[in-house]
């Protein structure tokens, strides 16, 4: 009983021979997941794999900016890799038997797998040339286009297995395009949910996720029109970089109001008012005359100036 029980433990153990494998014979790899031979291994070292090679090349990408967003990009990238898988095999499997390639379910998780496998394994290759460039002293667009380069290599090292898998025959060409697109689109959306992974230096405090903003559909097609000239009008922000916050551009200050002009003034006394009384009836006894009043004012405008120059 106790030989039974290593004996299936070892066959959903990872396995370095497996792992080895991955590296020098993709092709036998890729046959014996569609053989359905040892899948439970396949599957437990493609796993680790993915885990380790990943995160590696994540705690790289966040060396960039250094402190916590190594941590944050090591948790991020396989989490990204392994939700995108996750998402994608159910429409492999469907891709897969509508175009008369019909693989049991568990063939194609374990091809899947190792596809991503081999692909995280060249992301772990291309680490420590990637650390060695940063610190070479990379700017952020040169780090950007040095990461998507290695995301590429290890997208074709992943493609090449999953052709080898699909085997020859009538449609293995449209099933791949199939794959890839469906992969593709998946991914795009599941690393805009989780980004930012490359932060530039001068940040402050990285978010271990950005505020929603669109998607990454939209994010392609901004792009794209910008690079073609076009832009948004209605569009109120504008990032910096992809793994930058946005901001707002200021309305302009209104603008002060001239100052008015008005004339000057002087004061001019008017005529005394004689008092009441000054002139009664005959016999009568004059008013002793008033205290006399201050005299009123009243403005009148100033003669304007003649102006320098005029006639």
């Amino acid at each position: 009983m106790s030989a039974q029980v290593h004996a299936a433990r070892a066959a959903t153990a990872p396995s370095l021979d497996v792992l080895s494998r991955l590296l020098r014979d993709p092709a036998g790899v890729a046959q014996r997941c569609r053989e359905e031979d040892n899948l439970g291994q396949i599957t437990a070292t493609a796993l680790v794999a993915i885990t380790l090679g990943a995160a590696v090349f994540g705690g790289v990408i966040g060396s960039f900016r250094g402190g916590v967003q190594i941590g944050y990009a090591a948790i991020k990238i396989p989490l990204a890799l392994l939700a995108t898988l996750a998402l994608c095999t159910p429409g492999f499997h469907a891709f897969s038997a509508t175009l008369g390639r019909a693989f049991p379910l568990r063939s194609v998780v374990s091809l899947s797998l190792a596809a991503a496998a081999r692909a995280a394994l060249v992301l772990l290759a291309s680490a420590p040339v990637l650390w060695l460039m940063f610190d070479l002293g990379l700017d952020y667009h040169q780090a950007a286009l040095a990461a998507a380069f290695a995301y590429g290599l290890a997208g074709l090292a992943a493609l090449g297995v999953l052709l080898r898998g699909l085997g020859a025959g009538k449609g293995r060409v449209l099933t791949a395009l199939g794959f890839v697109a469906l992969f593709f689109a998946v991914a795009g959306q599941t690393s805009w949910i989780l980004r930012p992974y490359l932060v530039r230096p001068r940040t402050e405090s990285p978010p271990f996720l950005r505020a929603r903003e669109g998607g990454f559909g939209d994010a392609v097609l901004k792009s794209g029109r910008s690079s073609m000239g076009i832009f948004d009008e209605d569009l109120t922000t504008h990032e910096h970089s992809w793994e930058e916050d946005s901001y707002e551009h200021a309305p302009a200050a209104p603008r002060s109001p001239e100052p008015r002009t008005w004339p000057a003034v002087r004061a001019v006394p008017e005529a005394a008012v004689p008092a009441e009384g000054a002139e009664g009836a005959e016999g009568a006894v004059p008013a002793a005359p008033a205290a006399p009043a201050a005299p009123a004012v009243r403005a009148v405008p100033a003669a304007p100036e003649r102006q320098e120059g005029g006639l």
